[in-house]
């Protein structure tokens, strides 16, 4: 299975399998606090429709998908702190691995920027932020990219290691949707996710000694994660997370707080992705540029 499904697989797999056996309840209105009225109610129990997002997910060969991105980093000791805003949109087709993405980043006080950035076969190309002009990347950063979204750990998971959040875990449903929540925090939710986040990196890939530190310092204060997943086709269509962490990097403590809001559409639905003739020629070779 491809790495991208393999992440989205991954977070059902986290959320489902603490309480494989039940049905889903109707949603729980947050303003009311009152249960919505499902016409269309299902007896499927999590394992069913995890089952299911697997099966499926194994036909998934393009999406498209729209994010939005809220942080705030702080950095008490030196006073930092640093909020910003991302909206990002990308198309993704998996056979040959093509892929386009449009972002833009206000961080605030430390100003703005705008990406956009092509990836075939053909190349890889960003569009350079303040002058507006396209340039084409070495082709080696296209292989790495490919190799680490083909590939990556087997999600099948130790499903002993979920049980201790079987209080922690909500399966709920609408007319059209299942929804899968997860709202934890402290000490057994941090071992989880560092054990999660290893076990998923990428294929050849390891991490080196400052990466390992900086996990080995990583708290998950807290975590709420939820994800939609569309009755008709099983297809994931939307998760939200909202994610309070801190972490030590060069023995500073840094603290994070992140608000992401995605919605993924499309799925199968893009047949290829191509980079417009203009950009193929006349971007600048940055190999060339370099004098390689």
């Amino acid at each position: 299975m491809n790495n991208w499904m393999k992440g989205i697989a991954a977070g059902i797999l986290v959320l489902g399998l603490g309480a494989c056996g039940k049905t889903a309840e109707p949603k729980t209105d947050p303003d009311t606090g009152k249960k919505v009225e499902v016409q269309n109610k299902s007896d499927m129990t999590a394992q069913e429709v995890y089952e299911k997002v697997m099966a499926v997910s194994e036909e998934q060969k393009s999406m498209h998908a729209k994010m939005d991105i809220d942080q705030l980093i702080k950095v008490p000791s030196q006073e930092f702190e640093m909020n910003s805003k991302i909206n990002m949109d990308m198309d993704m087709v998996m056979e040959p691995l093509s892929m386009y993405q449009k972002m833009n980043m206000d961080m605030g006080e430390q100003g703005k920027m705008d990406m956009e950035i092509y990836m075939t076969d053909a190349g890889f190309f960003m569009k350079d932020p303040e002058s507006g002009d396209w340039i084409k990347l070495p082709n080696e950063m296209y292989e790495e990219m490919s190799g680490q979204l083909s590939g990556g750990a087997d999600p099948t998971l130790d499903m002993n290691m979920f049980k201790e959040f079987t209080d922690d875990f909500k399966f709920e449903q609408t007319d059209d949707a299942y929804i899968l929540t997860l709202s934890a925090a402290g000490d057994k939710f941090s071992k989880l996710f560092k054990k999660v986040a290893t076990e998923n990196m990428p294929a050849g890939m390891e991490m080196n000694e400052e990466q390992a530190e900086v996990m080995e310092n990583m708290e998950v204060k807290s975590l709420e994660y939820e994800i939609f997943i569309d009755k008709k086709t099983f297809y994931t269509n939307a998760f939200n997370m909202n994610m309070d962490m801190t972490m030590e990097v060069e023995g500073e403590e840094m603290h994070i707080d992140q608000k992401v809001k995605a919605d993924i559409s499309k799925i199968n639905e893009i047949d290829t992705i191509k980079i417009p003739q203009e950009i193929l020629d006349n971007a600048v070779d940055i190999n060339e540029s370099m004098g390689q």
